[in-house]
């Protein structure tokens, strides 16, 4: 009898209590939630979207506020799978937080690549214009080749400006 009164009393996680799984995904969605919550400066406009912001949560795992509170308090009680939760929850949010610097950085470089043609157009155009006003004499030869020089000066400059703008963001690495 003794082996049944074991199984029987065998701890685990209550029916009523959300699953690991899915109070992890909540949990992960609560927090992306209240970070963004943390950029509203108006407390009454941060609590009013808040609540749109957790009804939609609870919607989509298909729970709502009560089940989700009364989950949270049993896993605050019961550490171990809240630990193990958390640690999932983190490596979630460094894998985002990557993403979103590389998102960023391709953002940039494709911004640079636009910008670098743009300059590299208006060098062209401005060489062409220099060349055109260019008399066939060697002294106005010599001072157009030398304004042609200074403006790809100034257009190389401003490439590598944009280019070490781009460098300064590069993917976080946990």
């Amino acid at each position: 009898m003794t082996p049944v009164l074991w199984l029987g009393c065998k701890p685990g996680i209550p029916d009523d209590i959300i699953k690991p799984d899915k109070m992890q995904k909540i949990l992960y969605d609560m927090h992306i939630v209240d970070g963004y919550l943390s950029t509203i400066y108006i407390p009454d406009s941060a609590r009013k979207v808040a609540s749109g912001y957790y009804k939609g949560i609870f919607k989509k795992f298909e729970t709502d506020s009560a089940q989700y509170n009364k989950s949270l308090k049993w896993y605050n009680v019961n550490p171990k799978e809240l630990d193990e939760m958390y640690k999932n929850i983190q490596k979630m949010l460094a894998a985002q937080k990557k993403g979103t610097a590389l998102a960023d950085k391709l953002i940039k470089e494709k911004i640079f690549k636009t910008d670098s043609i743009a300059i590299k157009k208006k060098f062209k155009a401005d060489s062409l214009a220099i060349r055109k006003k260019m008399k066939p004499d060697s002294l106005s030869k010599v001072k157009a080749v030398a304004e042609i020089a200074k403006k790809k000066k100034e257009a190389d400059s401003l490439i590598k400006i944009k280019k070490a703008g781009i460098l300064e963001v590069s993917p976080v690495v946990m």
